[in-house]
């Protein structure tokens, strides 16, 4: 796949897109519309990034995500739905214009070659805190409501969280490739924002399995502390 040397930007608040992940997107605001027709008429990418949080205009994070549109299907009231398909970490190079929407100078990150031997472990290390959080079921981060009929819509959303998660445990294990399974686990399980940025920013795998393991660890230790 050959990276453009520019891309249209769309800016987000919370959301980051790792490659060969899918990210769902509605598209409303006028200049992101304008933007999606363009996308639509030419190679079909454009790159995702994470809203600086250090600065009041809208500035995006060095790194971000290169995605190719997958599916896209407008509505009568002329927003859009559309899937995204992650292609690339992407680094911004500077802003080629800026309206009628940014378009930004980029360029590939490429993971460096890396001893096989630390990332299959580091992989592995990771594998096994997944399966035990896979195995202790999706918590929906709310006591069931008191009232009959709000607990039986809570169980059903438990069981459609649970089966959610069953499926990406099923997912995860066939995936085979330590980078792959780094991005799918950071994408699915790491819900802060800035936390995801770091993980999208490492393109060094050991380092970015490294620190996924951390962060994993925490979660679980937080997780523990609390049903206890």
């Amino acid at each position: 796949m050959k990276v453009p040397s520019e891309v249209p930007v769309m800016i987000l608040p919370e959301t980051t897109l790792f490659p060969q992940m899918t990210l769902p997107l509605r598209i409303f605001e006028p200049r992101y519309r304008r933007m999606l027709t363009d996308v639509l008429e030419g190679g079909r990418m454009f790159a995702v990034a994470l809203r600086h949080p250090k600065y009041k205009r809208e500035t995006p994070m060095s790194i971000g995500g290169l995605g190719l549109v997958s599916t896209a299907i407008e509505q009568p009231d002329g927003t859009s739905l559309l899937t995204l398909l992650g292609l690339a970490r992407v680094e911004f190079l500077g802003p080629v214009r800026l309206k009628p929407y940014r378009v930004e100078a980029i360029r590939a990150l490429a993971a460096p070659p890396v001893e096989a031997t630390e990332t299959d472990a580091l992989a592995r290390k990771v594998r096994a805190l997944v399966r035990k959080r896979v195995k202790r079921g999706f918590d929906l981060g709310f006591a069931p409501p008191a009232d009959p009929e709000q607990s039986k819509k809570f169980q059903q959303m438990q069981e459609l969280a649970n089966a959610s998660f069953q499926q990406f445990g099923r997912q995860l294990a066939r995936v085979k490739s330590p980078e792959q399974l780094a991005d799918l686990v950071a994408s699915t399980l790491i819900g802060d924002p800035l936390a995801r940025q770091i993980l999208l920013s490492t393109p060094q795998i050991d380092v970015r399995l490294r620190h996924l393991y951390q962060l994993l660890q925490a979660t679980e230790a937080s997780s523990e502390t609390s049903e206890s």
